[in-house]
């Protein structure tokens, strides 16, 4: 029983935070049918800036809510830089045949690292648990297996934020815009609509929900640089088996992955070099049978 409680534990704590990162990928996907490769790196970096906000830049009381709202807003700010820096002047394009967008903002996600590592800093940091600052909860036990505060807050903002999103794209005119945006900006256009303010918005709120998973996985998992990769290449594969666009499915998918590499981790004796190849093998069954993702949509072109 506590290896099965073990391995829901580790699918709901890691899983949340591949589904953070898989959320922002979706959003930008939402709005300009590109992938934004930097939000793995972007994670990394609101880790790292809430460390240096909470451990350098204030005073020992400050409340690490006040980190945390800054956090979001500064990682917001930088995808929205991303986004000018990297994909804007590539001018107008089809995403589809141009995929110019690939290469620079995996470029910019490498820039982020290095300006990191120089002007922050190079090593591992953590930053204390949110709930455990607030409420002074340090965590319980159930069936041996640990349960911290980070976990806890992982789970239940993961959860908020995919509900939040459901309701801002099928039930508000901002959705509609996103929507409208991504499937033909020149229509989208003559009803009104701003593309680059919509835009805009998606990679900000993408940088943002980078920056609430980074300082939110700094006490679960610690904040390092060799965890970009992994961050962003879990949350693409979330957000693709969830099917691209979709909030839901970007929840979905990145729990899914996290049981399926928490049952892998309870099973195995060497978890870390079998991970890998169970989900890609979850990943490549799932687009076999669905190819647009569990809960994507096949879009339709007229010609």
């Amino acid at each position: 029983m506590g290896e099965v409680v073990q391995a829901l534990v580790y699918a709901l704590t890691v899983g949340s935070v591949y589904a953070l990162v898989a959320l922002g990928y979706s959003l930008i996907f939402s709005a300009t049918r590109i992938v934004n490769f930097a939000q793995g790196t972007l994670v990394v970096f609101g880790g790292y800036l809430a460390w240096w906000l909470y451990d350098q830049a204030f005073d020992a009381g400050t409340s690490i809510v006040w980190v945390l709202l800054l956090v979001v807003v500064l990682a917001g700010l930088t995808g929205v830089v991303v986004y000018l820096v990297a994909v804007a002047p590539l001018g107008r394009f089809d995403p589809k045949t141009n995929v110019g967008w690939l290469v620079t903002t995996f470029g910019a996600g490498i820039v982020i690292q290095e300006l990191v590592a120089k002007k922050i800093s190079s090593e591992g940091q953590t930053v204390p648990d949110l709930v455990e600052s607030l409420f002074g909860w340090r965590g319980s036990v159930v069936r041996d297996v640990a349960i911290g505060p980070s976990d806890v807050v992982l789970v239940a903002i993961a959860v908020l934020v995919v509900v939040g999103l459901e309701l801002l794209q099928s039930h508000t005119r901002f959705g509609l815009a996103f929507r409208a945006v991504a499937q033909d900006r020149p229509a989208a256009s003559l009803m009104g609509i701003n593309p680059t303010t919509m835009i805009l918005l998606a990679f900000f709120l993408a940088g943002a929900l980078a920056g609430l998973a980074g300082i939110l996985v700094a006490p679960r998992l610690g904040i390092r640089f060799n965890i970009a990769l992994n961050l962003g290449v879990a949350g693409f594969v979330a957000a693709v088996i969830g099917g691209l666009g979709s909030p839901r499915g970007a929840i979905v998918g990145g729990l899914l992955i996290g049981l399926v590499e928490g049952v892998v981790g309870v099973l195995s004796d060497r978890p870390d070099a079998y991970r890998p190849l169970a989900v890609f093998l979850v990943f490549v069954v799932i687009l076999a049978l669905r190819p647009t993702g569990l809960f994507g949509r096949r879009i339709e072109e007229k010609v």
